[in-house]
């Protein structure tokens, strides 16, 4: 295609672009009237670090999805699973685990010295909640879902053996035991909200004391007949008063409080709250805070000067002996040490991927740090093994000699890994600007997002890039527009998606972070256990910092919400992400009714043929008929809905193409998660295609990159500094990017695939008609049924391969196996209902929403 040439003679760089000079060439006499010219800047190769892919390395280094590096201190010792909660033996060198994975569920006892799990015991359900009686003589643990709480002998070697359940009701979490060991309390999270009071002689519920809001960790105060609960789902640690058995107050420090611990002599209860990164010490006899603690380093820095967001400190151990308390931060995969006067930070120890609990075991000589993702899923080539269990492990830090200055230092070197790899600066003009407010050609960013598929279970066959052709699903017959916009402009092939779950995807995509509310809870409606989808809006959902929508409000930036429920309902100085919601888009926040062709040529009409609006500087939207309504008889083929998929995506960027917009805009196209598909390299790769006339045609980027690194891409590129640490520290998207634009338009290809249905006889077909596709991600292993419909068989080692090889009829509505994505459905629920009510009282927006 012939380019213009051009002069800088004053002009703006918007005005150049506008008219068709991309700045990629200029007249080489051509002066400015008033600035000496920019100068084009070309990104450098990245180098081979930046292109690492996630797993462990040859030197020893493990690569999280998006690049952070994992180094954990000490002895490792694989538990799977999601190792939630670590208590010490008191004299014995043991630690027991209560083990909450999707799959695995039990209690693990292990040697701190040898490294070794010397028992486990298989339980049919647990939640967050275990302690061990004084004498260590007996152990109880909390079973969540089934309302049990399980007692078990401790013999002399710390082995445990079953004795009894205790009938306890609603939702039994944390635990906490009198120093007499004749009284035991377990907070009730979901159902009647409350601590239920046991007699440990007769093991019998003797009374209990209401709260307002479901508890969760209970922590006993020595000398003063107290005890202190979480609220996790609310903003409440409650004081309850064991005398009168009531609550006597409630402290208000943030939201979702989590952690309690009192020290030995009553004094004191430290509280850690994930949501507001911060940890408080509670004096006991005022109920004041006394001190408190923002955690994260304090040079990794937000606009205000604080530690940015996004360490979430989960788990806390009081060693009274050294004075220390000991923290995980889940965020960071570091364990922080601080002074338990003062809260003074000490320093931090690295661990292994998302750290929830630690204790000091073995007298004081080690420290026991609970991984809950340990070192991740790896490649997904069958289900012998869920992949949403991840590989927990268990982190064993001798703590005599530690050197905290080394360790901190390698804690915050982890962090920072992914913007370092990928050194580039540019004082000119660049698409993606390396300073805050350099130039740049882009003045529209669109990000549009799919659903739930692999690298491999798409792009597999694109026949460049890091494919494998066995996996793919629905590769280039159906998906045409795709794959021809990944060869004609760029894709990745070591993308990433942070999330194991749609519902950690779509909180990804809209704040580059999910809190430990949302990471602790979603394995229980996965599994069908708890209702978890009563509570109006998205509040303890919701990252406190906000999302990309506040973010944007904040920062005074147009955008336009096409379907994204999740932070919709937000807000900031007064305004409302609703006032920027599209409440005429089709199918407005998730229907398979409306046909992604539908919503896409509502877009291209809305901001390009009848141009009605102007085209935003950021616009969300989502694409969602990919998901499939499986092989439910009379409705759409999965190949169908693909296909419509595909063909949306393909008239967008067609619409786009040919429209004034072209010149300053830049499409990004990802899925929300990879839970449909299977991939060789991690079950956490997908892709990411980027269309627009400043990136490299036909490039295929093998920097290693994730969701942060999108949003941190937008950010440089609208001007606007980063939400919270995970998108400050991700490396930018700079190698797809050049001064030399290709302004052409992009033809949408046909489709390929008619709208057919299912026929009555369809594979599956009985089993996928009783799955519920009212909204995103609530049928049950729909990844497997729609591998079956493909290949005539279901996948070696899947769910529902070995069902059918026992015989099992999946006519049984016990036998539909995990629910798959149930917390999403909630999610979306939770949010549509809060929708609902908001529209009640604001009855100007059903207007909006009138064709």
């Amino acid at each position: 295609m012939a380019r213009t040439r051009c002069a800088l003679v004053g002009l703006s760089l918007s005005s150049l672009v506008a008219a068709g000079c991309g700045g990629g060439e200029l007249d080489a006499g051509a002066q400015a009237t008033t600035t000496t010219p920019l100068v084009d800047c070309v990104a450098p190769a990245p180098p081979p670090e930046a292109k690492r892919k996630a797993g462990m390395g040859p030197d020893g280094v493990f690569l999280l999805p998006g690049g952070r590096a994992l180094t954990p201190a000490g002895k490792q010792v694989v538990t799977r699973g999601f190792p939630q909660l670590a208590t010490a033996h008191p004299s014995l060198p043991l630690a027991y685990l209560t083990n909450t994975g999707f799959v695995k569920r039990s209690l693990q006892v292990l040697d701190v010295r040898e490294g070794t799990v010397v028992q486990e015991v298989v339980r049919d359900d647990a939640f967050v909640g275990h302690v061990l009686a004084p004498d260590a003589k007996r152990l109880y643990a909390s079973g969540g879902s089934n309302g049990l709480v399980e007692v078990y002998d401790v013999a002399s070697d710390g082995k445990l053996a079953a004795k009894a359940q205790i009938k306890v009701g609603e939702y039994p979490a944390g635990l906490a035991i009198s120093p007499d060991g004749k009284r035991l309390w377990v907070a009730q999270f979901l159902g009647k909200f409350g601590v239920a009071e046991i007699d440990t002689e007769t093991l019998k519920v003797t009374r209990v004391i209401p709260l307002a809001a479901g508890g969760y960790m209970v922590a006993f105060v020595p000398g003063r007949e107290e005890l202190y609960v979480s609220a996790f789902r609310r903003d409440k640690i409650y004081v309850v008063d064991l005398a009168s058995g009531a609550v006597a107050t409630s402290l208000v420090l943030g939201k979702n409080p989590e952690a309690l611990v009192a020290s030995p002599d009553g004094k004191r209860v430290y509280a850690a709250l994930p949501d507001v990164d911060t940890v408080f010490a509670i004096d006991t006899t005022t109920r004041a805070t006394v001190a408190s603690r923002l955690v994260g380093e304090a040079s990794l820095a937000s606009e205000e000067g604080t530690p940015l967001p996004a360490s979430s400190p989960t788990g806390l151990s009081l060693d009274a002996a050294s004075g220390r308390l000991y923290l995980a931060r889940a965020g960071d995969n570091a364990a922080t040490v601080l002074d338990a006067k003062d809260l003074a930070i000490l320093g931090s120890i690295p661990t292994g991927w998302y750290p929830t609990s630690v204790t000091v075991a073995d007298g004081g000589a080690t420290l026991v740090v609970a991984n809950g993702k340990g070192t991740g899923a790896g490649p997904y080539l069958d289900e012998a093994l869920d992949p949403r269990d991840m590989v927990g492990t268990v982190s064993l830090v001798p703590l005599a000699g530690l050197d905290l200055a080394a360790s901190s230092a390698q804690v915050e070197k982890n962090v920072r890994r992914p913007s370092t790899v990928y050194p580039f600066s540019c004082d000119g003009r660049f698409p993606v600007p390396t300073k805050p407010g350099g130039p740049t050609p882009i003045e529209h960013v669109v990000l549009v997002v799919k659903e739930n598929k692999t690298y491999d279970s798409v792009l597999g066959d694109l026949g460049v890039g890091d494919s494998d052709p066995k996996l793919v699903m629905f590769g280039e017959k159906i998906t045409p527009n795709l794959h021809a916009l990944a060869r004609r402009f760029a894709h990745h092939d070591n993308f990433y998606d942070d999330s194991e779950t749609s519902t950690q995807g779509h909180l990804w995509l809209t704040s580059s972070f999910v809190n430990h509310y949302i990471e602790r809870t979603w394995p229980e409606d996965y599994r069908g256990h708890g209702d978890l989808g009563k509570d109006p809006g998205l509040t303890e959902g919701q990252p406190t910092f906000g999302t990309l929508f506040t973010h944007l409000l904040k920062h005074k930036k147009s955008f336009t919400n096409h379907g994204e429920v999740v932070g919709s309902l937000g807000s900031y100085g007064g305004e409302n992400v609703l006032d920027h919601t599209d409440l005429r888009y089709p199918g407005l926040f998730w229907t398979m009714d409306k046909s992604d062709e539908e919503r896409a040529r509502y877009l291209v009409d809305k901001y390009v043929d009848s141009a009605t609006e102007e085209l935003p500087a950021f616009t969300f939207l989502i694409l969602p008929r990919d998901h499939t309504s499986g092989t439910s008889p009379n409705v759409l083929t999965p190949e169908a809905y693909i296909s419509d998929n595909d063909y949306g995506l393909g008239l967008l960027i067609e619409g786009l193409s040919r429209s004034k917009y072209w010149p300053k805009t830049a499409v990004f196209v990802v899925e929300d998660d990879t839970q449909q598909g299977l991939d060789h390299v991690d079950y956490h790769r997908s892709f990411c295609v980027v269309a627009s006339p400043w990136v490299k045609p036909g490039f295929i980027s093998q920097t290693h990159t994730s969701y942060p690194s999108i949003f941190r891409t937008i950010e440089l590129i609208l001007g606007v500094p980063p939400i919270n640490r995970n998108d400050a520290m991700a490396t930018p998207m700079f190698d797809i990017f050049t001064m030399t634009p290709d302004f052409s338009p992009y033809t949408a290809l046909p489709r390929t695939v008619p709208d057919m249905k299912n026929p009555k006889n369809a594979l599956g077909a009985e089993w996928s008609s009783r799955m519920d596709f009212s909204g995103p991600d609530r049928a049950p292993m729909l990844g497997d049924l729609l591998w079956w419909h493909r290949f005539g068989a279901p996948r070696p080692g899947s769910l529902l391969a070995r069902k059918l090889a026992a015989g099992h009829d999946l006519d049984d509505d016990d036998d539909l196996g995990d629910p798959d994505d149930r917390f999403e459905a909630d999610e979306h629920d939770r949010a549509m209902r809060a929708f609902e009510e908001h529209l009640a009282k604001h009855p100007e927006l059903r207007a909006r929403m009138a064709p």
